[in-house]
């Protein structure tokens, strides 16, 4: 059935049940010649899937519900009711029965418990008409009226399948602190704490599945801690020392030497600025010579200290004018 349309609006309809959905939660797993996963369909929840495989696909079941275990963290599904009972089939089930027949739990699963005193150790949580009672396991204190209190913790992926890890407690300060408990989650924890797993799977409705949660999974978890290996750097003689600090050394030398190859002393460097500026003036009065001469007419004084001029410009004067009214005279 897949995708609709309806007043201009999208939906999904499921393949097996046809309820409507918002989007395709669940989908038919085939694979190609190739063995590429293919998926096909949409549907509602795992459990339809695997109703639909058992009516459709028998030569495939076996692998559609390998598949479907992958994702859902646990082998003991059960296969949805029959869609000829649902209401819209002229049976007599509504979309909420449907999906409470398919929540229902009847087998038992392992949990974690910390107990006040910080002993760790397994617990087996059987269903009662279908659902866990997980506060049977934890001392509750007298003076609390509510129910448990949950949060989840330490989120991770195994294989294709995330989960999440549930914690209950009594947010009561009437019992025993837990220090392990309140080391391990960074919170001030009180009286017992029960630990299970809970895959995170699609469906049309909320729904939660609890999972096995053994205590070498918690202590892989959050007791273990990861020893960082040790470098040990390669030791070294006296004699090696010296012998690389000496290298460094006329490195050093070299480099400064490469560098202050062209440098001067200060008392060099004054007299050259002196020889500099008094080559400027006598090359300026000169000019003036030249110019007073080129003014009066006399041209054998003119050529004369033209020359003069040229041979200091190309002797190296600083003055770059000075060279430019060599060329003009």
């Amino acid at each position: 059935m897949g995708k609709r349309k309806m007043h201009g609006d999208a939906f999904y309809q499921c393949d097996y049940t046809g309820f409507p959905m918002r989007q395709a939660y669940c989908y038919m797993p085939t694979w190609d010649a190739a063995g590429k996963l293919v998926k096909k369909g949409s549907y509602c929840n795992w459990e339809s899937v695997l109703a639909h495989a058992a009516m459709t696909h028998f030569e495939e079941f076996d692998r559609v519900k390998a598949h479907v275990v992958a994702i859902t963290g646990t082998d003991r599904l059960q296969q949805a009711p029959d869609y000829t009972d649902l209401y819209h089939m002229k049976g007599h089930m509504t979309p909420m029965q449907y999906h409470d027949k398919c929540n229902y739990s009847d087998e038992p699963i392992i949990g974690v418990k910390i107990t006040s005193d910080g002993e760790i150790i397994e617990v087996m949580v059987t269903p009662q008409e279908g659902k866990f009672n997980f506060e049977a396991f934890m001392h509750k204190p007298y003076s609390y009226q509510g129910k448990a209190q949950v949060f989840h913790s330490m989120r991770k992926k195994s294989g294709s399948i995330a989960k999440d890890l549930t914690v209950l407690y009594y947010p009561s300060r009437d019992l025993p602190a837990n220090t392990v408990a309140s080391n391990v989650f960074k919170m001030q924890i009180h009286g017992d704490v029960l630990m299970v797993q809970q895959s995170r799977e699609q469906s049309f409705l909320p729904r939660e599945r609890y999972v096995t949660y053994t205590r070498q999974e918690f202590v892989e978890q959050f007791m273990k801690k990861r020893k960082r290996g040790s470098v040990e750097a390669p030791a070294m003689t006296c004699e090696d020392y010296d012998t690389v600090k000496k290298q460094m050394q006329e490195k050093l030398h070299e480099f400064e030497a490469s560098i202050s190859k062209d440098a001067k002393k200060p008392i060099e460097f004054s007299k050259q600025v002196k020889t500099k500026k008094s080559k400027a003036s006598s090359f300026r009065a000169m000019a003036a010579d030249l110019a007073e001469a080129a003014a009066t007419g006399d041209r054998e004084s003119c050529r004369s200290m033209a020359a003069s001029l040229a041979a200091s410009a190309k002797a190296g004067d600083p003055s770059a004018q000075g060279a430019t009214l060599v060329e003009a005279a």
